[in-house]
């Protein structure tokens, strides 16, 4: 049971002054031209029986599928005649999006709650253009377990899926069992430029880059300074925060004497979401982390929750060698890749000898240039150089090293790809995805030999 949070409730804990400075500033703050995105041919492998992802056994009434894993990176096939910009796929997801460079939306995968938009709750084994955006300009898209943001260009964000607690940031359908099959509008005035989605929350980044937070704050990880508890008839429950609530304080913590120090006019240019953890990059490349610390997931040294954005001291802003480049929440832990295309880990990440709540590099990658970072729940990939690269626990062919390898507690490369640039890599659960690029002969060449997948 949860209850819903009126818009203008306030649960906080400490005071918390407006950063009106911050205001200030991002008014003042023109739009800016983003460049032309590279586009390519996405790439899956890994289990394609959705229903089984993360479970024994199909749920009652699911449409029977049996088909053998892609052990190997396969092409798409019903994405081989158009050009894609952005492959979304999340550590909680059984479902991924696929985004065009003129703005259309794929989407795939398992649907029992109404998560692709599609108006009804059928899986889709096959990548199918999602008709509700037929007519909108697609820029963004974000995934959790049961729940997707879908971003606009026209006319702001839409969510579908699971709404059980409010993370869908409508204001409205929320509850056990609640679901939305048709995208409805989240309720935020300003444009929204970048969204992640955990397990039951949702994070929103808007165009003048102040941060929002909707759905459940059990662990914290709205960043709002609560986690929403309350007892009704001797049980515990969880406020649901339907509406998106602003996410004013960011904090640092001094390491020695464990003083906490507010930052002021922070603005934000990326989110990411685990679980129940959260990570945020600042536009002064600050990094900032919060919710849920089990494994010390976080970074911070500990393993205390925290309700509140707290800067991870380890990266520090204008330092070549230290500066964040790339981070993105895993399932129990986070990833970083710093100027130097070097890559960090920390939390609880299915790597042997690299569990660790500060952050740690892999020193297996040493050498290697990481340009994009796809971390899931048990397996996770990278894109370095001109080579895919992926580790972890896998059963159905998520690491893309072919039928015999279940398993890989050390970065190995992925078979078929080796020569391929790679624009994006992705994890999901139990699924791989890939977004290579075409634009030279010798990559064309890669690409005629790898299988196709035509669900």
């Amino acid at each position: 049971m949860a209850a819903v949070e009126e818009p203008s409730a306030k649960r906080q804990k400490v005071e918390e002054e407006p950063e009106k400075a911050a205001e200030d500033v991002s008014n003042g703050k023109e739009e800016e031209v983003e460049k032309k995105k590279p586009s390519g041919i996405p790439l899956i492998c890994g289990s394609l029986n959705w229903d089984l992802m993360g479970r024994e056994k199909s749920r009652v009434n699911a449409k029977p599928r049996k088909v053998e894993p892609a052990w190997t990176p396969q092409i798409i096939s019903a994405l081989s005649e158009v050009r894609v910009t952005d492959i979304i796929a999340g550590p909680c997801a059984a479902h991924s999006f696929f985004i065009t460079d003129n703005g259309q939306l794929f989407g795939l995968g398992r649907n029992e709650s109404g998560q692709l938009g599609l108006g009804n709750t059928i899986r889709q084994d096959g990548a199918i253009e999602i008709p509700f955006f037929v007519d909108k300009k697609v820029i963004g898209a974000a995934v959790g377990r049961g729940h997707s943001i879908i971003l606009t260009e026209e006319d702001g964000a839409y969510g579908m899926g699971d709404n059980d607690m409010g993370q869908l940031g409508i204001g409205t359908n929320v509850g056990k069992g609640a679901t939305v099959t048709t995208p409805k509008p989240v309720q935020l005035q300003q444009k929204v430029k970048h969204a992640a989605c955990g397990f039951d929350f949702t994070l929103f980044v808007t165009s003048k880059g102040f941060l929002y937070s909707a759905g459940s704050s059990e662990s914290g990880q709205l960043g709002i300074n609560d986690n929403g508890e309350y007892i009704e008839g001797r049980k515990l429950f969880y406020t649901a925060h339907a509406v998106p609530t602003r996410v004013h304080s960011f904090f640092t913590k001094d390491p020695r004497t464990k003083e906490v120090t507010r930052v002021p006019n922070v603005l934000i240019r990326y989110v990411s979401a685990g679980q129940h953890h959260c990570l945020a990059i600042s536009e002064t490349d600050e990094l900032y982390t919060w919710g849920f610390n089990g494994h010390g997931r976080l970074g911070h040294r500990t393993t205390e929750n925290e309700l509140i954005p707290m800067r991870v001291l380890h990266f520090r802003p204008g330092d070549k060698n230290s500066c964040v480049k790339v981070a993105k929440c895993s399932y129990g832990g986070c990833f970083a890749v710093n100027n130097l295309g070097n890559l960090y880990c920390w939390g609880q990440n299915q790597i042997a000898r690299l569990e660790c709540p500060y952050p740690i590099p892999v020193e297996d990658l040493y050498g290697w240039n990481v340009n994009d970072i796809g971390p899931g729940k048990n397996h996770h990939v990278i894109a370095a150089d001109f080579s895919s690269i992926a580790m972890g626990k896998a059963t159905t062919g998520e690491l893309g090293m072919g039928h015999t390898v279940k398993s890989s507690s050390r970065p190995d490369k992925m078979h078929g790809v080796d020569g391929l640039k790679m624009i994006q890599c992705g994890a999901g659960a139990a699924h791989t995805l890939l977004l290579a690029a075409d634009d030279d002969d010798e990559s064309k060449e890669i690409l005629k030999k790898l299988d196709v997948n035509d669900d």
